[in-house]
């Protein structure tokens, strides 16, 4: 108890600065981090303004969690002799506020504070790709420090003029030790009574108490805190998983339907070329006559997907599902950093590409990546190795048509897959096409805490960047022969414009962020409009079919060349570098988020409508079996690949020990 006696000349002049920081701080928090969700939380998916109660309790709970910190700085301070203590809470409460800033853009884009493993992902040579951070970014974080620094040099000089203010000195006369139990206790009362709150529901509380760093439960993710509590609530979860493991125990009953490879249908079907372009978030909302007329006129000759689903909410699992047909859980990041390459997170078995581009190759095609620059992002030309022909890979999406072209010039049969990237956040576009208007300029800053306010003029500044693609979408069928072509267009995931309150992908396993939409256009075939889910693992599977070929592998998917009533979707939640430990399984208007555990198990943490509300299982127990179903899938269809890796692993250690 002696930490924080006054044994050090100088904690006088430490205690001043502690507490005009504190109210910096404080400062800082509220009109940086809370004044956004309080004041611009309004409207169809905000809150009301609070009462003037409840905005005294929220202010309250932002600036408890400064006090707190400040006295842990102090009483690392306090301890040290001389000026020593001084430097040292000065270093560390700058390197607070830089943190916080620099977790500001991530969490107001994402929902959520930068985890972990989402901060090492700073170490990366294409980080600024990844968050979108541009110059006029950074210059906007070096004046924010800028500030900061004048603004601790104020602090720095009050608590000069403090020490020497004689009618003030008795704020100091109560012993700290008193203070920092007031304080600690004050704090961990909060976190009850905040576990309370939000049990109840109380989801203007939860956003303030996620919008501030400080607080020891902000890292956690919205998600996972939602249903954290309430016994009711998880008996209702223990209900329903132990519906779903019946639903896993009746899918290891054969099923020739998803057992089985599908036959090959008649041989004299049309070598037809196939083109297949995945578009960076694509949001379905978005799209009209308006934005994209000349895709609304291809959707019209089109097998139009309108309930289609990625296989995960960013680009590394959304192409893989479209190329694979599978869940991306074989998916394995690296993360590089500019003084050596990290290998694999985990030691599976190395994937040497699609199985379906394998039956291109094997069926005399020339398979060619033709493609913004890809294969460099997020390890995936792992996965991208087994085309037969060189890849083009360009930062510009137009340079890819012209080679596009040339290569469908050439003699055979031509399989292509593009991936178009123009339409990724910021969401930059050529000038001719800023139409939507206002929109937010090119050297807009998306770290701005005012950026729920100006959603509007972000959304049309997405709005330009969907006409430019459709002037390319335009071009690319111009340039390929439409009927001798079958053409695949998809987004790699969505892209949400505040629908729930964040902005882009890549957060949560929202709608807005997992669905997107689809066109596959057949050379002679009517069009047809399909309102069932689907999903990006149906695509290949689907391919097959249309060009009379066999199943390479039992597909996961199934083919959409039939009619299709009732179907079903497995998103992948990000999990950068890793593979993806959290899915949602969706089906009958429901959907399920599942976790994994151990022994390559799933159990449900959450039960859910498309439209993202909160639903019971109890309520209804026979209109969850779909989306169980097809989660009892998933969870046979990982422990397969989980027993393939032992297995594997078995002959690999069996090789090194075995005699020469």
């Amino acid at each position: 108890m002696k930490l924080f006696m006054e044994e050090n000349p100088h904690s006088k002049g430490l205690r001043w600065f502690i507490t005009v920081f504190a109210v910096y701080a404080s400062v800082c928090l509220i009109f940086g981090w809370v004044r956004a969700p309080l004041f611009f939380g309004v409207g169809e998916d905000g809150w009301p303004q609070p009462s003037l109660g409840m905005m005294i309790y929220l202010l309250y709970m932002t600036c408890l969690p400064v006090a707190l910190w400040c006295l842990i700085a102090y009483a690392l301070g306090c301890r040290m002799p001389g000026n020593w203590g001084m430097r040292l809470t000065v270093v560390l409460l700058f390197l607070m506020l830089t943190a916080i800033e620099l977790d500001h853009a991530w969490y107001g884009m994402s929902g959520h504070h930068a985890t972990w493993r989402e901060a090492r992902l700073f170490l990366s040579e294409d980080w600024k790709l990844h968050y979108g951070i541009r110059s006029t970014d950074e210059s906007w974080f070096l004046s924010r420090m800028l500030l900061h620094v004048i603004g601790l040099t104020g602090v720095f000089v009050a608590a000069r003029f403090g020490t020497k203010w004689k009618s003030a000195q008795h704020i100091f006369d109560i012993p700290f030790r008193r203070v920092i139990a007031v304080v600690a206790a004050l704090f961990f009362i909060d976190l009850m009574v905040g576990g309370f709150v939000i049990s109840r529901g109380n989801d203007q509380w939860l956003a303030v108490a996620d919008a501030n760093p400080l607080r020891l439960n902000a890292a956690d993710r919205y998600s996972a805190r939602l249903f954290s509590y309430g016994s009711e609530h998880d008996a209702d979860l223990e209900a329903a998983n132990k519906a779903f493991m019946q639903a896993t125990r009746d899918a290891l009953r054969p099923h020739p339907e998803t057992a089985a490879f599908r036959d090959a249908a008649s041989s004299h079907h049309q070598r037809f070329n196939v083109v297949i372009v995945t578009i960076e978030g694509l949001n379905e909302r978005l799209i009209d006559s308006t934005t994209m007329p000349f895709w609304m006129q291809l959707s019209a000759r089109s097998t139009a997907l309108h309930s289609h689903y990625s296989t995960g909410n960013v680009t590394e699992y959304g192409v893989l599902g479209v190329l694979f047909g599978a869940p991306p859980d074989f998916y394995q990041g690296t993360v590089t950093v500019p003084w050596r390459r990290q290998l694999p997170l985990d030691k599976r078995p190395p994937q040497h590409g699609s199985p379906y581009i394998d039956e291109f190759n094997q069926q005399g095609y020339h398979t060619r990546l033709i493609s913004w620059e890809l294969s460099s992002w997020a390890n995936l030309g792992v996965y991208l190795r087994n085309f037969n022909e060189p890849a083009f890979e360009t930062d510009d999406d137009w340079k890819t048509l012209p080679v596009l072209k040339r290569e469908l010039g050439e003699p055979g049969s031509h399989l292509v897959y593009m991936h178009y990237n123009g339409t990724h956040f910021p969401y930059d576009h050529a000038l001719k096409y800023e139409r939507f208007v206002p929109e937010v300029p090119s050297s807009y800053s998306y770290a701005s805490w005012r950026m729920r306010q100006e959603a509007p003029a972000i959304t049309n500044r997405y709005r330009n960047c969907l006409l430019e693609l459709d002037a390319w979408l335009q071009e690319l069928t111009s340039t390929v022969d439409m009927g001798n072509t079958i053409l695949v267009l998809t987004g790699d995931h969505g892209e949400e414009f505040f629908e729930h309150s964040r902005l882009g992908h890549a957060s949560t396993l929202s709608d807005p962020q997992i669905q997107t939409v689809a066109l596959i256009y057949v050379p002679g075939q009517a069009p047809r409009s399909i309102d069932a889910v689907t999903s990006h693992v149906d695509l290949m599977p689907t391919l097959m079919d249309l060009l009379g070929w066999p199943q390479p592998v039992p597909p996961f998917g199934r083919s959409l060349v039939n009619e299709v009533k009732v179907g079903a979707a497995i998103v992948a939640m990000g999990n950068r570098p890793n593979p993806p430990n959290r899915w949602a399984a969706i089906a009958g208007g429901y959907k399920t988020v599942l976790a994994e555990g151990d022994g390559d198990s799933l159990h449900i943490i959450q039960l859910r409508d498309t439209a993202d509300k909160s639903v019971t299982y109890s309520s209804d127990p026979s209109r969850w079996q779909p989306s169980f179903a097809e989660a009892a899938q998933l969870q046979l269809h990982l422990r397969s690949a989980a027993q393939t890796v032992r297995l594997a692993a078995v002959r690999a250690a069996t090789t090194e020990i075995a005699p020469r």
